[in-house]
C-alpha cells in the first residue's frame, strides 16, 4: 500500500509539471492560436536549475530544468501573456529576484526575444544580444528560425 500510494504520487506530481521548452519534434508542429514563442539566452560560468518563470496574468508558475555553463539559448512555447524570470537554483543556493524579476510579453504567432542574461553568480545583467539569440536558435531549431525570423537564420 505504501509503494502504491508513493507512486501515485510521483503521477500526480509529474502530470503537474509542464514542461514548455521545445524539443526538436516540435520544431515544426504549429502555434496555437493564444501562443507564441519566448527566447531568451543564459550566458553563465556555473550550471543553473530549476529556473523559475511567471505569467504575470494568470499566476501560473513554471520551472525549466538544467542550462549548463556557457552560452545556451532557451525557447518556449508559452500562451501569450506577460512573463517574468523570477529566479533559479546554482549550486545548493536559490537566487530569487524580488519585485517580479525580469519580465517582458508574449505575443501570440511570433518569436518572442527576451535578452540575454549574464549570470555572474548571484549577479544577474539583461543585456540585448539579439544576434546571438538567432545564431543559437538557428543551430538548434533552423526551420523554426527560418519559419519565424526568415534570413536573418541563415548561417
Amino acid at each position: 500500500m505504501k509503494s502504491l500510494i508513493t507512486l501515485l504520487l510521483c503521477f500526480s506530481l509529474a502530470a503537474c509539471m509542464t514542461t514548455y521548452r521545445i524539443s526538436a519534434d516540435e520544431e515544426n508542429k504549429p502555434l496555437a492560436n493564444n501562443e507564441g514563442y519566448f527566447g531568451l539566452v543564459f550566458n553563465t560560468l556555473d550550471p543553473l536549475k530549476n529556473i523559475q518563470f511567471k505569467n504575470k496574468e494568470t499566476g501560473e508558475e513554471f520551472y525549466e530544468g538544467r542550462v549548463e555553463k556557457g552560452i545556451h539559448q532557451l525557447t518556449m512555447r508559452v500562451p501569450e501573456g506577460e512573463y517574468c524570470l523570477i529566479g533559479f537554483d546554482v549550486y545548493n543556493w536559490r537566487v530569487d529576484y524580488k519585485e517580479q524579476g525580469f519580465c517582458t510579453y508574449v505575443e501570440a504567432g511570433e518569436v518572442n526575444y527576451f535578452g540575454e542574461f549574464l549570470v555572474r553568480d548571484p549577479v544577474t545583467v539583461a543585456n540585448d544580444n539579439y544576434p546571438r539569440y538567432v545564431h543559437l536558435l538557428a543551430k538548434q531549431f533552423p526551420q523554426l528560425c527560418q519559419n519565424y525570423i526568415g534570413e536573418e537564420c541563415q548561417l
